[in-house]
């Protein structure tokens, strides 16, 4: 089976229970607490299974000590909740910031998967800030939204949307771009790639490395593929830039994390482009997604990321200009703008 990654983080979107292993959080009677050990120590030996085969750091883990030690918390919990627990400490003995296990609930809505929970599709609410504006005269911002769904129609809405954006301000004359990520929290990173792949140049954007394997993430005509498999598309051809950009400026910061790192790295190693801003969360491994018995879905970092040209990006993201925003002011969009202006005067020569 093909990898698959979806570049996952949590949102800032209402909270979701997690899926009960029994009936209560708080400690139950000992015949529905023996039902609830016997529950928890079966997601555990589930979880451990699918990391001690994928997980991108796999062989340096003492698999047999960490998954005791797991077995061993799950037995002292006095709520059903101990796998979670336990899963969780794992991950954080691992050093391991970018795996987790998602709520069954909010692994529902993730993926549109109504045979679970119903729920009213609103695309609205699984989608982060998003705008485009004409700046000046040859200057366009755009900024790329978070996307917390995995839902086809939503994909391709948000793709269309994304380029539909690019193509109005690429009529509008301009030639220099900011694209501000420091709002993009993560989610699903195939539709932002879809949606900024006019502004990509070649086809081959980033890599995903495991071992000895690299896997290109190529754009092509409004449709990106991981390797040789479609992972989203928009609903026409792809739109086709008319002026060629002359400079790119890419706003990053903090906030900027998983899949909102990803889109960062794929203007990385592109001509006339520069990152500016602060360092982004260092979310920076690509995850593929695994269904659990109990309907919940294990997040797992199983390989890491490259460039255009291959270099691997180990943690925090750091920008070609450092630039702290004062207090009430948007520095960085300034400096990006005033850059810009300098680099459309010296182009008019």
């Amino acid at each position: 089976m093909p990898w698959r990654f979806l570049f996952l983080v949590f949102l800032s979107t209402p909270a979701l229970a997690q899926d009960q292993l029994a009936t209560t959080n708080s400690a139950p009677p000992v015949a529905s607490y023996e039902k609830c050990v016997i529950n928890a120590s079966k997601l555990l030996t589930e979880v451990f299974d699918l990391m001690k085969k994928n997980y991108y750091k796999k062989d340096f883990i003492a698999w047999d000590s960490l998954q005791l030690l797991a077995q061993q918390q799950v037995k002292a919990s006095t709520t059903c909740e101990g796998a979670y627990d336990a899963i969780n400490h794992c991950f954080k003995l691992l050093k391991e910031q970018h795996s987790f296990v998602m709520p069954a609930i909010k692994a529902a809505t993730y993926n549109n998967d109504t045979s679970y929970v119903c729920f009213s599709q609103n695309w609205k609410e699984q989608v982060g800030s998003c705008r485009a504006e004409l700046l000046e005269p040859e200057i366009g911002y755009l900024e790329v939204p978070a996307i917390s769904s995995t839902d086809r129609w939503i994909c391709e809405k948000m793709s269309d949307s994304l380029q539909s954006l690019i193509a109005h301000l690429d009529r509008s004359g301009v030639k220099h771009w900011i694209i501000d990520l420091r709002k993009n929290t993560g989610g699903n990173c195939w539709p932002m790639l879809t949606g900024i792949g006019p502004l990509l140049q070649t086809d081959t954007c980033v890599y995903f490395i495991r071992n000895e394997e690299r896997v290109p993430v190529i754009y092509k005509n409004g449709k990106t593929y991981q390797g040789k498999y479609e992972r989203c598309g928009t609903s026409q051809p792809g739109y086709q830039l008319a002026n060629k950009p002359l400079q790119i400026i890419v706003l990053t910061g903090n906030r900027t994390a998983s899949s909102g790192e990803i889109v960062a790295l794929a203007f990385r190693g592109m001509k006339e482009t520069i990152m500016m801003g602060l360092p982004t969360a260092g979310l920076t491994t690509a995850n593929a997604t695994y269904q659990l018995s109990n309907n919940a879905m294990l997040v797992l970092s199983v390989c890491q990321e490259a460039d255009r040209k291959g270099r691997i990006q180990e943690g925090r993201m750091k920008p070609d200009i450092i630039i702290e925003s004062k207090y009430g002011e948007d520095t960085a969009l300034q400096e990006a703008l005033m850059k810009l202006r300098e680099v459309k005067i010296l182009s008019n020569y």
